[in-house]
This record gives structure tokens, sequence and C-alpha cells, in this order.
């Protein structure tokens, strides 16, 4: 029989953070009762608030083969939902309305979960289901504004976002809401910036963080360094407000200053497990973990040769449509795309962090004529079959993806933007473009669509090296391009990504990639006439 005495006392110890003690009690309670749903499911939750969330899910799942107990399915969903396993999540939660049918946490929890997956229809269906049965609901009225602004619905999130403050003109979080559709919709910084201080007036201090990103955009670099450490006085942990102070500082090339705040945001659990990692240390196996996007990998890709001089062998977990450019790129490197834990090895690191290991400034980046060599058979046969011209060709890729809002909004552009470009005669026009939302190649017909063809970055790289001129926002196949040594034209935004300085005509980074900025947030009439009288002249 369970000892509810023995229980309690293990649930005092826990409360007062003596783990120790109540580890002890509640391996007593699993002896004496081995299979008992309640002493397993307890368990569990104690390994979830030591983080230990593996053992929680094995304990948990346990105690659920024994007894679905309300508590149980609560406690494996959100182990399951911490483990970023939310498909599991999903199921168990939505088990859990069985039980409680009209929970607010559930709702929000499914519809989090849906968010995670990137599932933003699903998300939706569930919005709506929390506003009907919870009308003038403030967080089912957040939610759906939310869910607006994931499907690019800025309009509609706007509506929704307005009906909440009208019901709750208090409501911090619909604040710093109202200040992004501000920046989103209208370009509008200052007025975005009086919501963000709305919302700390209204105590929420998450409006720090917005306000300095704000001010980071329009280039007060000062006021926005400023907010940024208020929100890590307020949040040391705050991994966002930690990552964006460091871009400040390499955005000015303060390598050093910029890395110091890039290293105390902390890896995912499992990175744990690998030696010296992000360590100085030189000799031996060297594993490096290729993180960030697509074209970050590709960029700071010029720092393997260096690397591979201080230790005797280098392994590099790299993005599987990458593998194979690189490869051939640098031979002398073993690259893999699976199985990274389980390699020997004596020093790890992440590859954005090469430069700073090197201890190499960005006044002297290396290898800016170009690092990656194209398969030269694949460049022929993308020559036969679609660039037998004698007209100028012409490469174009006008969306960023996978990357947040803010940033990947200020890294597109309109196709129709591009109007007189594409009505130059002689020039013939290919589509980089692999998610065409503005349905490019409907409204014009006389660019050839190549995306289809693009199943790994060896057949974006062969197309590229047949153009004459790439003419790219800030995104992968601009990183490519200037990689291979392909002459480009970038088109970078007002408030550019750090790794573009304050340059307005050249990077330090690719020889062959000239620099082309907004100088105004709304449009970009001017820097399209600029390009099309380039084009024309070419």
């Amino acid at each position: 029989m369970l000892n509810i005495k023995k229980l309690n006392r293990a649930l005092v110890f826990v409360k007062n953070k003596d783990f120790t003690s109540a580890e002890k009690i509640y391996y007593e309670l699993l002896r004496e009762n081995p299979n008992d749903e309640t002493v397993l499911s307890f368990w569990g939750l104690f390994n979830i608030k030591r983080g230990m969330f593996s053992k929680a899910e094995k304990i948990l799942e346990s105690a659920y083969k024994i007894k679905k107990s309300p508590s149980t399915i609560a406690s494996l969903a959100l182990t399951k939902f911490n483990l970023k396993k939310y498909d599991d999540a999903i199921i168990l939660y939505e088990e859990l309305f069985r039980y409680d049918k009209e929970s607010e946490k559930i709702y929000q929890k499914i519809i989090e979960c849906f968010r995670r997956l990137k599932m933003y229809n699903f998300a939706g269906a569930y919005c709506q289901k929390f506003l009907a049965s919870h009308p003038d609901n403030r967080a089912a009225l957040s939610l759906m504004t939310q869910n607006y602004m994931d499907i690019g619905d800025y309009k509609k999130a706007e509506e929704y976002c307005a009906k909440t403050l009208e019901l709750y003109p208090e409501n911090p979080s619909s604040w710093v809401t109202a200040g992004l559709l501000q920046e989103l919709l209208y370009c509008n910084e200052e007025i975005a910036q009086e919501c963000y201080k709305k919302a700390i007036e209204n105590r929420d201090s998450q409006g720090y963080y917005y306000l300095a990103v704000s001010l980071q955009k329009i280039g007060k670099l000062e006021e926005a360094e400023y907010y940024y450490k208020k929100t890590l006085e307020l949040f040391p942990d705050d991994e966002d407000a930690k990552a964006s102070l460091g871009c400040l500082y390499l955005s000015q090339k303060n390598m050093k200053k910029g890395f110091e705040y890039f290293l105390q945001v902390k890896p995912p659990e499992e990175f744990k497990t690998l030696k010296n990692f992000n360590s100085r240390e030189e000799g031996g196996t060297l594993l490096v973990y290729a993180d960030q996007g697509l074209g970050d990998c590709i960029m700071n890709s010029r720092y393997l040769p260096e690397l591979k001089n201080k230790f005797s062998k280098i392994i590099v977990n790299m993005r599987t449509p990458l593998i194979s450019i690189m490869q051939r790129s640098f031979p002398h490197i073993e690259f893999i795309n699976e199985g990274m834990f389980d390699v020997e090895h004596d020093s790890s690191m992440f590859l954005a962090y090469a430069p700073y290991f090197l201890n190499m400034d960005f006044n002297n980046i290396p290898s800016s004529q170009g690092y990656l060599l194209a398969d030269e058979t694949k460049v022929n046969e993308y020559k036969e079959k679609y660039f037998k011209t004698n007209k100028l060709k012409v490469g174009l890729c006008w969306k960023a993806g996978d990357m947040a809002m803010r940033a990947a909004i200020n890294r597109t552009i309109n196709i129709d933007y591009f109007k007189p470009l594409l009505e130059l005669k002689n020039v013939e026009f290919y589509s980089f473009q692999k998610d065409d939302i503005f349905n490019a190649i409907e409204k014009y017909p006389q660019i050839v669509d190549l995306s289809s063809t693009f199943e790994s970055f060896d057949d974006t790289a062969a197309a590229l090296k047949n153009l004459d001129l790439l003419i790219s926002v800030d995104t992968s196949t601009l990183h490519l391009a200037g990689a291979l040594g392909v002459k480009s034209k970038l088109l970078i935004p007002y408030c550019s990504d750090w790794r573009w300085f304050d340059n307005t005509e050249k990077t330090e980074w690719y020889d062959s990639v000239d620099v082309i900025k907004q100088e105004e947030r709304q449009d970009w009439y001017k820097e399209v006439d600029i390009l099309t009288d380039y084009v024309k002249n070419f």
C-alpha cells in the first residue's frame, strides 16, 4: 500500500529544492510499489523539475501504460513538449480534453505545438475553436492575432490586435504585437517604439527587448545597446537578448565583444556530451557542427581550411543539401550528416564560432575571391538545357526564408518592384526562387523557372556558374554565388543583417558581390532603377 506520508515528505523536499533527500524517498517508494501509477507519475514529475526529460519520458510512459490518469497524461504531454516531440504532445493534450473540455491551458498548448511544427492551418483551426468556446478571452484573441501573423495576414492580425486592446487596454503583450504590426505593415519604427514603451509601462519587461531591436534597425545603436542590457538585467538568461546584443557588436566589427555574448547562449542539451565544446584547445580531432542557416554554413565554411591547420583531423556535421559541394571543395575534411554524437573526437565547436576560435577579425576575411567548386558535368548539363542563348543571362532571387518574421519581411522584395528590370530586351531572366510567394512566374512569363530543378546545392551551383549576373536579396543563393565567384548584385534592406556591417557598395565576404543598400524603408524603387541601368549597360 502506498505510504502517503512518505510521498508528501518527498514533495516537501522537492518544494524546498532538496532533490537529494527527495530522490532517496522516491527510490524507497519505488522499491515498495514498483508498479504504482501514482508513485511513477510523481517520480516522472520529479525528473521534469530537474530538467531530465528523457528519463521522465520513460518513467511516465510506464505510468501511462498502467493507468491513464489526467495527471500522468498532463506530465507526459509536458515532457514530450520539452523534448520537441510535438506530434506526440498534441495527441496527449487532445486526450486531456476528455477530462476538461474547456481548458484554456490545453488549447494554448495544442496551438503552440502546431506553431512549433509550422502547421499554421491546424493552429488556426484550434484558435477558432478556442475563441468560439471562450468569446472575448484575452489568450484566445492574442493567439488568433499571432496565427494571422504566422500566415502573413497582417491586416487580419491588426484587426484582432485592435479588438484585444479595446477589451484589455493594459494588456502588455498586445502592445508588443501592435508594435510589431507597425513595423511589418507600415515600416513605422517610431510608432512601433511607442507601442513597446506602452508595454513597458504595463509591466511587460520584454518590451525592452523589442524596443532595442527597433532602435537597432534605424541605426540608434547606443540606445539599442542600453535596452538590450536592460533586458538582460531583468532576464539574465534571455537567449534572444544575448544573441541580439552579440549581433549588434558584430555589426560594428567588434568580434571579441560580440562572441562574448554568443558564447553565453546555452547550446541544446545534447551538446553537453561533446568534448571541449567551443573551447580554444588545439590538436587531435575537431568535430564541427554546422549551425545556423544554409547561408551561414556557406559563408563560414571558408574557415575550415584554417581550422585544418590546427587539428590533425576535421569532421563536420553539415546540412544535407550542402554535403556534396563541401566534400568536393574541401577534400581533406570529412563531412557527415548523421551520427555526430557517436564520432570520436578531442574537441568540438559550432562552425559559426570559427573566426573567434581562429582570432581572425573581420578586416582580413579569408578566401573572399571564392572557395567552393561546382560540379563541371552539371554545369555543362545546365548550359545545354537552359543557357544556350546569346542574351544576357540574369538570375533572380527575391525572398529570404527559414528565419524569424522580422528578418524574412525585411529581406524580401515584392517581385512587382522588378517590373522595369523585367521589361529589358535582350536579357534572359532565370528564377532561383524556391518559394514563389508572389506568383512571379505566372505574372512574368519571361522568367525561366529553374527552382524546380534544384535538388541540392550542387544543382543550384551549376546553374549559377552559367549566369552573367545574379540579382538577389540576402539569402543562401547569394552566399553560394559569392563563394563560387559569380558576379552578383546584393539588395540589402535599410536595416540589414550584422554581416553586411555598414556597407553600401562592396562586402568583405565576397569579391564578386556588389552591394545595393535600401535608402528608404518604405520601398525599393530607387534601388531597382539603379539595377535596371546597370543591367542595361552591362
